[in-house]
C-alpha cells in the first residue's frame, strides 16, 4: 500500500506527535507498505530527504516555535501527486491538512485524520465549557475536519470531547505505539550523568519529561515537592524539556526553596531521552491535557511505576495499583510517591508490570491496526460507503 502521512509536526518540532509519526511510519514501512512524510521545513527552502518531503515554511503567527506554509504550487506537491498514495493520513491541523487536501482531490483518495489534542482546553483552558466558546470550538472543528473520511482519536477519552461529537459515526480509536527498548546505564554512567546535573548520587529521582508549558500542570509537581521531601530528604524532582512556562517554573521552585530538589534539564533530542528514563526511580505526569502521552508510553517501555494525576487518558496506561499510582490531591501524591521509594521491591514489581504494560503499545500493534483501518477505509470509500 502506498501511504502518505502529511503533518506540521516532524523534525522542526519534535514532541509526542512527531515520536508517534515516525513510529507510525517506521511500523508501516516493517510490514511491507511504501510511506512517504509530508511536512514543513525549518526554512523558506524545499527539499527532499529519501521519503520525507519538506515543504519551504516560515515561522507561524500564533506560535514562534512552529511553523506554516502556503507553497501550494510547489514541484514537491506536484511529485506527491504524481505517485498517488493509496490514502493520505493527516496528522495536523496546519498547512499540513491544506497540502494533503490538494493532492486528496487530485488524486481522488480517502483522507483521514488524526486529532492528537483538545484543542478547546488548549486555547481557552477553563473557558472551554462555556457556551459561547464551546459553540466557536464546534464550528472550528466542523471547518478543520469535514473533508475527513475517518477521524482517529488515541484514546476514549477524546470521544467525550464537544467539538468532535458532530463527528461521532466517523471516530475511531487507535492507540498510539512506540519504537522503543529499554535503556540501561552502567553505574559509572548514571554517577557521570548525575554529576553533570548536579545531582547528588543518593537521591531518589522523579523524572517528568514533558513540554514546559502551563497546560502540562508541571506546577503542580513544584508545588507537591516540599510536601515529599520532608518525608523523602533524597526525592529529586528531574524535569526534561523546555517550553514557554521554563522560567516561571524556575522562579516557582526557588521560591518554594527547591533548589537541589527540582534540576531542570532542558530539552533534550528525541534519540538522546533514553538515559533520563533510565535515570529514574518513577515517572511523574500531573497532566490532564493528555489524550494519549507517548511520554507515559515511553515511561513504561522503560520499566518505570507511574505516578501520575487521574484521568481518563490513562485507561490502559495505568493500572492503579499494579504499575503505578493515580493520585487526585497533594496527600496521595506525597504518600503514593513515599510507597515506592520507600519500598524496593515495590518500585521493582510495578516497573515489571510498565514492561508488561509496554508491549500493548509495540510498534507492531501500532502499524497492524492503523493497516486495518487504511484497508477498511479504502474498501469503503470505494464503494461510497460511509457506515
Amino acid at each position: 500500500m502506498k501511504i502518505l502521512i502529511s503533518t506540521d509536526f516532524y523534525t522542526n518540532n519534535l514532541g509526542g506527535v512527531t515520536t508517534s509519526v515516525i513510529a507510525l511510519s517506521k511500523g508501516l514501512r516493517s510490514l511491507g507498505n511504501q510511506v512517504k512524510i509530508l511536512t514543513l521545513s525549518k526554512d523558506n527552502k524545499s527539499h527532499k530527504n529519501g521519503d520525507e518531503y519538506y515543504i519551504r515554511s516560515f515561522p507561524a503567527y500564533y506560535a514562534p516555535d512552529m511553523r506554516m506554509s502556503v507553497a501550494v504550487n510547489d514541484p514537491l506537491l506536484n511529485e506527491l501527486t504524481q505517485w498517488h498514495p493509496d490514502i493520505i493520513h493527516v496528522q495536523s491541523e496546519g498547512s499540513a491538512l491544506t497540502f494533503a487536501s490538494l493532492i486528496r482531490k487530485q488524486c481522488n483518495v480517502a483522507l483521514i485524520m488524526t486529532c492528537h489534542t483538545d484543542y478547546a482546553y488548549f486555547v481557552f483552558g477553563r473557558l472551554r465549557n462555556n457556551p459561547v466558546i464551546k459553540a466557536i470550538t464546534i464550528i472550528a472543528a466542523w471547518l478543520v475536519y469535514h473533508s475527513a473520511y475517518r477521524i482517529i482519536v488515541p484514546s476514549k477519552k477524546a470521544l467525550s470531547f464537544p467539538f468532535l461529537r458532530q463527528f461521532k459515526d466517523r471516530l475511531l480509536v487507535l492507540p498510539n505505539g512506540i519504537d522503543w527498548q529499554k535503556y540501561s546505564l552502567s553505574d559509572e554512567e548514571r554517577l557521570e550523568m548525575l554529576n553533570d546535573l548536579n545531582i547528588s548520587s543518593d537521591s531518589r529521582l522523579l523524572v517528568c519529561i514533558t513540554r514546559l508549558s502551563k497546560e502540562k500542570n508541571i506546577q503542580e509537581l513544584i508545588d507537591y515537592m516540599p510536601a515529599l521531601v520532608e518525608k523523602v530528604p533524597e526525592a529529586v524532582l528531574l524535569v526534561v524539556g523546555n517550553g514557554p512556562y521554563e522560567n516561571r517554573l524556575k522562579a516557582l521552585a526557588d521560591e518554594r526553596g527547591l533548589k537541589d530538589h527540582v534540576v531542570f534539564a532542558g530539552r533534550k533530542p528525541g534519540k538522546d531521552i533514553g538515559p533520563y528514563y533510565a535515570l529514574g526511580d518513577i515517572f511523574v505526569s500531573a497532566s490532564t491535557f493528555e489524550v494519549h502521552s507517548m511520554s507515559n508510553l515511553e515511561a513504561l517501555g522503560q520499566g518505570l511505576p507511574l505516578l501520575c494525576r487521574a484521568d481518563e487518558a490513562l485507561d490502559g496506561v495505568l493500572e492503579d495499583g499494579v504499575n503505578g499510582f493515580a493520585y487526585r490531591c497533594r496527600q496521595e501524591f506525597v504518600e503514593d510517591a513515599c510507597r515506592l521509594l520507600d519500598c524496593d521491591p515495590l518500585l521493582s514489581k510495578m516497573g515489571e508490570e510498565s514492561l508488561k504494560k509496554a508491549r500493548d503499545f509495540s510498534l507492531k500493534n501500532f502499524a497492524s491496526s492503523a493497516l486495518k483501518i487504511y484497508e477498511d477505509v479504502i474498501s469503503s470509500y470505494r464503494t461510497g460507503d460511509m457506515s
